[in-house]
């Protein structure tokens, strides 16, 4: 019993020492962040809505920054989506010129400024991809596609501010 209880110990002991943290792991101190609506400089409806809501959701399914209005946050992620692109990647056996795979990728810019002191935090250039295939309906293949690469988007953007060191 006691030949346990020392384990138990030196074994709390050891792992007192690991680099592990509970709560966010960023160094830029932001505890709220605003994400108004991304610009859209390309000519896809609705990307802009779908990309934001994909952030959005991102953070707070991170819990570790809060989402809340501009006025309120401790800094502002602003972004524009560039440029969205589809590549065949594949094409049918039964006819070379009709592809049966795509790639669609989305490039979007965005910066981080801490609206205390106007400083630029986090900024460059990101970009979401997913891969689909599609039958007898391009168009519906396309619209999933893309809320699939608007998260990916979300995914990067988010955790290169969220594990910022």
């Amino acid at each position: 019993m006691i030949a346990r209880l020392i384990m138990a110990l030196v074994g709390c002991a050891l792992c007192a020492g690991c680099a592990y943290r509970v709560g966010p792991t960023s160094t830029l101190n932001i505890r709220s962040i605003a994400v108004p609506n991304f610009k859209n400089e390309t000519y896809e409806p609705r990307i802009s809505v779908q990309v934001t809501n994909a952030v959005i959701k991102r953070f707070q399914t991170d819990g570790s920054m809060k989402v809340v209005s501009e006025e309120a946050a401790d800094a502002t992620l602003k972004g524009t989506i560039v440029r969205w692109q589809r590549s065949a990647l594949r094409y049918s056996r039964q006819n070379v010129l009709v592809p049966s795979e795509y790639q669609l990728s989305i490039h979007a810019s965005a910066v981080l400024t801490d609206n205390r002191t106007g400083k630029r935090l986090v900024e460059g250039g990101f970009v979401g991809t997913t891969f689909y295939f599609f039958g007898d309906d391009l168009a519906q293949a396309e619209r999933q596609a893309l809320s699939l690469a608007a998260d990916d988007l979300a995914r990067r953007l988010t955790d290169r501010i969220v594990d910022a060191w």
